[in-house]
């Protein structure tokens, strides 16, 4: 006997790959929009814009990788503080076992 849904699954087999046509599908958007940046940027204009932007961009990126390093930072004193914390705590328990 024949199990239609395994039929059904064989007759499917010979459709197009999904990884394949994702990557397709990639690289077609990505030369799509690498064709409209130059055309974009074949304009002087357009040029100094883009580099506005660019230059805007990375002064973002500066203030907020700032911002990132010094919570991390404030987030290492509260960790210390409480590693002291504890490891006094523990010392107390040896202290007062002895």
């Amino acid at each position: 006997m024949t199990d239609n849904n395994q039929k059904q699954q064989d007759d499917q087999r010979g459709g197009i790959n999904p990884i394949v046509a994702g990557v397709t599908g990639a690289i077609v958007g990505a030369v799509a929009v690498g064709v409209a940046g130059a055309a974009v940027l074949a304009d002087d204009d357009n040029r100094k814009k883009a580099e506005e932007v660019i230059d805007e961009v990375k002064d973002n990126v500066a203030d907020m990788k700032a911002d990132v390093e010094e919570k991390i930072a404030e987030g290492q004193e509260k960790v210390d503080a409480v590693v002291t914390a504890a490891t006094d705590s523990t010392q107390n328990v040896v202290d007062d076992a002895k």
